[in-house]
């Protein structure tokens, strides 16, 4: 599992997640009930941000989830906020909709779909949450059997991890994760994940703008990396990937893949390799 790097294995949750699947599959169950199919090879998306170690997807348009290492600065990836990347909404395929595994899986519990929570990336106010919530009561007779067997499966991991019901998903997400979230960051990202403090927080951080099919200009790019702090370096690892502008520019891509390691990010270059 050279793809987790530093992290060496999967956190525990994960872990114990797959021994109940093998423990209900014995039942003619399993997490594909609640559309979700835990992975334990790299399986990254072009779109895949470089620091998220993917776990889990929904089987469908490359829908997956992955844990947000903030370049590896994460201790645990048990505390890792859980991304969701939906390769398929441009411009709004990511999107970090819980604080850690734990309450990944009350929120996979809540929903009874997996696929569902990738909706999250493009709904835009509390009606559009209540509206979904309520379609997902709604069962029609033919799904009933379906119905059943994700209950099943929803009840075994509340019994297995102590999990919980989520009263107010537009709540938890769009407020009680989005509010940490913003209160971690200190610079702003395309994609949306900002960047977290890694040196000293009383840095001028200035920002590279960029913007999907610019020109660029290495010699400027190479000016900034020989000026910016670490955190606008990083930021710019983001905006570089979330806009395209890395993926046909060779020369961009060994720029960037030189400046990860000068910064020691050996495990983000393994992931950027892929491509």
């Amino acid at each position: 599992m050279s793809y987790l790097g530093k992290y060496l294995k999967m956190p525990p949750t994960i872990e114990k997640l797959h021994k109940l699947e093998k423990e209900i599959e014995k039942e003619g169950y399993s997490l594909s009930e609640l559309s979700l199919y835990l992975e334990f090879d790299f399986s990254p998306y072009e779109n895949t941000p470089y620091d998220v170690i993917t776990f889990a997807s929904t089987g469908v348009d490359g829908i997956h989830f992955g844990f947000l290492t903030d370049f590896g600065t994460v201790s645990d990836l048990e505390n890792a906020f859980v991304v969701c990347i939906s390769p398929m909404d441009f411009d709004s395929h990511i999107m970090i909709v819980a604080r850690n595994i734990r309450e990944f899986l009350n929120l996979v519990c809540t929903m009874k779909d997996a696929l569902t929570i990738s909706n999250f990336n493009i709904l835009e106010d509390e009606g559009q949450y209540i509206r979904l919530l309520k379609e997902l009561k709604q069962v029609e007779p033919e799904d009933e059997e379906f119905e059943e067997n994700a209950n099943y499966v929803v009840e075994k991991i509340i019994a297995t991890f102590d999990s919980e019901r989520i009263e107010d998903v537009y709540h938890y997400v769009e407020r009680k994760v989005r509010t940490e979230r913003e209160q971690q960051t200190i610079l702003s990202t395309l994609d949306g994940l900002g960047i977290i403090p890694v040196e000293n927080i009383t840095s001028n951080f200035l920002p590279y703008k960029l913007e999907k099919d610019m020109t660029i200009d290495l010699e400027e790019v190479k000016a900034f990396f020989n000026s910016a702090t670490t955190e606008s370096k990083m930021a710019f690892f983001r905006d570089v990937q979330f806009t395209y502008l890395i993926a046909n520019e060779i020369a961009l891509k060994e720029l960037v893949i030189h400046e990860m390691i000068k910064l020691g990010l050996q495990d983000e270059v393994g992931r950027l390799y892929v491509f």
